[in-house]
């Protein structure tokens, strides 16, 4: 597999699409986190069924759009336009979100938005793994801006909901995606993409990835994993609050402890990957799953539960599946193998939520904790699967060393 010399850690180039994409996830931050109590109180929609929907069918729309805009971001070798449409679709979401007066309405700019902004996560992480050799790193750093800007977005809109209304947020959030499409627009510049030799990589179809060695058993683990997760994670302040008789804080502080953790360890967890390989990384990830799952399961304080939820294990799931995807693709067809797990990812972030909601109401007696039985198996599941990578995992790690080596050789030479 054919690697350039190793870029700066950060260069200008790399910088600046750093911060476009922290801007666009304090933006996306600020407006995801009230969605559904906007569509209740402010909307007025009083149906937990329409509720779910209006939560779970943008993940879905971009599950299938990501793919699409990685591989015609693969077949056109551009980066830099794609992540432009994606923030521009952000911003023009966000904007009409202020106007909307029904479910339906905020339903279809929903629907419509996810198709348009999709374009930016899977090429903007393909245009970050372009022409380096420390793709963990610059996918760990990736990460760390991503979770920077959305611990900024959700404390400053909790603060500023009661002051300003969800609907000045929402402009507010549309300005801040219009700010990070300049960015990307004005000093972005695209980077030469690697044509690989293997015809198979031209054809520039997300079978052909998946037909890469390993790729569809990283699918699977890393759709599996978030399906257990957000079976039960969606309903974890009722867990925390109803079930469990916690205070509403504890959750805040969880989550406001959890994204911390993951700027602190993202950059870390990345150098991590390229040293000692992205199948550690998920083995280390998958299986800690499992651990939160059991003692989620089990215990009876709400303080404990709240703890265990601020547990910094999401950067290593992340930056391992990405990594790894980085590792076995080439860089044009990087944009579908970014938009694969991607869109794994989001699938169990749609369907998830909708199996844990079945099975609490019809299985565990209208309670979600035992929801994090359903997350451990599926985490269980997810940890086999990547075990089964390690050898793989090695391989990979062994021949993108030599090459790297022998590169550098090339270039004393």
């Amino acid at each position: 597999m054919g690697t350039r010399t190793t870029l700066p850690r950060i260069d200008i180039q790399t910088g600046s699409v750093y911060l476009a994409y922290a801007l666009q996830s304090v933006a996306q931050a600020m407006s995801w986190q009230f969605i559904t109590y906007f569509v209740n109180v402010d909307l007025g929609e009083s149906s937990f069924l329409i509720l779910a929907i209006v939560y779970a069918v943008p993940a879905l729309i971009t599950t299938l759009a990501v793919g699409l805009w990685g591989s015609l971001s693969d077949r056109l070798a551009r980066r830099q336009p794609f992540m432009v449409i994606g923030f521009i679709g952000y911003s023009m979401t966000f904007l009409l979100y202020s106007t909307v007066t029904t479910s339906t309405q905020f339903l279809a700019v929903a629907s419509i938005g996810s198709i348009i902004s999709a374009a930016a996560i899977p090429v903007g992480q393909a245009y970050l793994t372009t022409g380096t050799n420390r793709r963990g790193e610059a996918l760990g750093y990736f990460i760390v801006v991503q979770s920077a800007g959305w611990s900024i977005g959700a404390f400053s809109s909790g603060f500023l909901y009661d002051i300003l209304g969800m609907r000045t947020i929402y402009v507010i959030a549309s300005l801040l995606a219009v700010l990070a499409t300049s960015i990307c627009t004005f000093t972005v510049k695209e980077r030469q993409i690697q044509k690989s030799d293997d015809t198979i990589h031209n054809r520039h179809s997300i079978a052909a990835i998946l037909k890469r060695p390993g790729m569809a058993r990283l699918v699977s683990a890393a759709c599996l994993s978030s399906l257990g997760n957000y079976a039960v994670s969606y309903m974890l302040m009722y867990i925390v609050v109803i079930e469990l008789m916690g205070q509403e804080y504890f959750v805040g502080l969880a989550n406001g402890i959890a994204t911390l953790s993951t700027v602190a360890l993202a950059g870390f967890i990345g150098r991590m990957a390229d040293r000692k390989g992205p199948v550690k990384i998920l083995i280390v990830a998958y299986g800690w799953y499992v651990l939160y799952a059991l003692a989620l399961a089990l215990t009876t304080d709400p303080v404990i539960a709240a703890v265990l939820y601020a547990e910094p294990i999401y950067p290593f799931a992340v930056t391992g599946a990405l990594s790894f995807a980085a590792l076995v693709s080439e860089e044009d067809e990087r944009g579908r193998a970014m938009g694969l797990v991607n869109g794994a990812q989001n699938a169990g972030g749609a369907l998830g939520p909708i199996i844990g909601a079945l099975f609490s109401e019809y299985v565990f007696g209208q309670r979600a904790q035992p929801a994090s039985w359903l997350n451990l198996l599926f985490n269980l599941a997810a940890l086999i699967i990547a075990i089964t990578l390690l050898s793989f995992g090695r391989r990979s790690m062994k021949d993108a060393a030599e090459t790297t080596t022998a590169s550098l050789t090339d270039l004393d030479l």
